[in-house]
């Protein structure tokens, strides 16, 4: 008898547990489909009104490229966002690297930063070496009420990083109201408890009206691919440096100087007539001496 009453009572701090795991889990997810908060907008109003007004400020937002290779672009994103928050939010910015990754896609550039808007002594660095590393300095960091925005790095997709650990990070953004971007690189599309998701891809840049031979502005294609305020869709947008905010990008004109066709366009092959072999003759050449 003693020994069943014991079993019911294990039995009973098991479904405790249980039921405060799924009264955790509907915390997180209560506050993301309520559009309370203040909001962090693009200026662009079909995007903005998809997004409730803009970019929940107190949630986790992942930022994902589908290559290394566009890992620039999405570092240029993430600055983009945080010169827009930096402006309206002077509290100090973390940015958390895994140093493995650093040896392929660098470290935040501090030029490249203030090119964008966004005051370089405002940026914490912290390299960590491993994901687990980043997850936990992230989620202490989300913590900390006195941030504006903490920015996690993490290339491809670790085990470690589940459903539960981004529940986690979005617990935490939605306690602390602190703005939480997750960048992930080479990353598939898995479950998770953001905000919002982005694909970001690289555009052309458009001619710069000032400076036509330049390089022009950065410009990206996002993909939001998920969206707990309302729609998804695909926005083609530039970031004007001079007036440190984003715009919809327009059709890429022409580049004033003429650049070689890609492979794809080029013209097919001659056809091949065999091996080309030049007769032995007396005559100088260009490796020969006469005589």
């Amino acid at each position: 008898m003693r020994a069943s009453a014991f079993m019911a009572g294990e039995a009973f701090a098991d479904l405790r547990r249980e039921i405060a795991r799924i009264e955790q889990t509907a915390a997180i997810l209560r506050p993301a489909r309520n559009a309370a908060g203040p909001r962090l907008a693009f200026a662009i109003p079909d995007l903005d009104s998809r997004l409730g007004g803009g970019l929940h400020r107190a949630a986790l937002h992942e930022m994902r490229a589908a290559e290394s290779r566009d890992a620039a672009a999405l570092t240029g994103f993430a600055a983009a966002v945080l010169a827009c928050l930096a402006a309206c939010d002077s509290r100090p910015l973390i940015w958390i690297v895994e140093k493995a990754a650093t040896g392929e896609t660098g470290l935040p550039y501090g030029n490249g930063l203030g090119t964008f808007g966004l005051d370089p002594k405002r940026l914490v660095v912290v390299r960590v070496g491993r994901p687990r590393d980043v997850l936990w300095a992230a989620e202490e960091a989300l913590r900390c009420a006195g941030l504006a925005a903490v920015v996690a790095e993490l290339s491809g997709n670790p085990r470690l990083f589940d459903l539960t650990a981004s529940r986690r990070l979005a617990l935490r953004a939605g306690e602390s109201g602190v703005t939480g971007l997750l960048l992930r690189t080479s990353a598939r599309v898995e479950p998770g408890a953001a905000s919002t998701r982005w694909l970001v891809a690289p555009l052309p840049s458009a001619a710069d009206p000032d400076d036509p031979h330049g390089i022009g502005r950065p410009a990206w294609r996002l993909t939001l691919e998920r969206n707990r305020s309302g729609p998804t869709g695909t926005f083609d947008v530039e970031w004007n440096h001079d007036e440190q905010s984003f715009a919809l990008g327009g059709a890429t004109p022409a580049h004033p100087r003429p650049l070689p066709a890609l492979s794809r366009d080029r013209p097919p092959a001659p056809p091949d007539e065999g091996p080309r072999v030049a007769p032995l003759t007396d005559s100088p050449g260009p490796y020969r001496k006469a005589g």
